[in-house]
């Protein structure tokens, strides 16, 4: 390719170029965006919709309903409409005082200060720990067996209690601690 050949080659590459950067500059604002117009259409939609369950959850939530509760709070805890461990606390305290042990052990999780150092607090953790174990909720006996079996988080070491507790799980085929209970001397 000679010289000329090679320039001529180049700039009918920048003419090309100019042209097709020319032609995307003057299309019409919303031209073939059809796709992006029903995607943001649905998108609005999902987002209507989604506003109202939560406003029917929360409108249940305010008439006491445990599990309404129960659920708005694990909302705002996995940041659905937003993350608010505030308001977490506040619908989980709701179910669990009446007795709704996921709630309860909800709460529990929440007062270890793992995701949020500022609601660590270690007598609220073993006192919703144990009512949700006492509820029968077989994560949280398994939860507080280990404690047991460990002797930590203020609980004493107690290996026939950590058994109890595992059993108890166990038999609602919670497999962890099925586990937990052939390791056991």
């Amino acid at each position: 390719m000679t010289t000329q050949q090679w320039a001529g080659t180049k700039l009918l590459a920048l003419v090309c170029a100019v042209l097709l950067l020319g032609g995307c500059a003057s299309q019409q604002p919303g031209a073939g965006s059809a796709p992006q117009t029903e995607a943001a259409i649905a998108g609005k939609a999902a987002v209507e919709e989604a506003d109202a369950t939560l406003a029917k959850l929360r409108s249940q939530a305010n008439r006491g309903d445990l599990d309404s509760q129960f659920q708005l709070g694990s909302s705002f805890f996995v940041g659905k409409p937003a993350k608010d461990l505030k308001q977490a606390e506040y619908w989980w305290q709701q179910a669990a005082d009446k007795g709704h042990a996921m709630a309860a052990v909800s709460l529990a999780y929440l007062y270890t200060g793992r995701d949020n150092p500022d609601f660590a607090n270690p007598q609220r953790m073993l006192k919703y720990l144990n009512q949700s174990a006492a509820g029968g909720n077989p994560m949280a006996q398994h939860i507080l067996g280990n404690l047991y079996l460990r002797g930590e988080q203020g609980v004493p070491l107690d290996a026939n209690q950590a058994r109890r507790l595992f059993q108890s799980a166990c038999q609602q085929n919670y497999e962890v601690s099925c586990t937990a209970l052939s390791r056991l001397p």
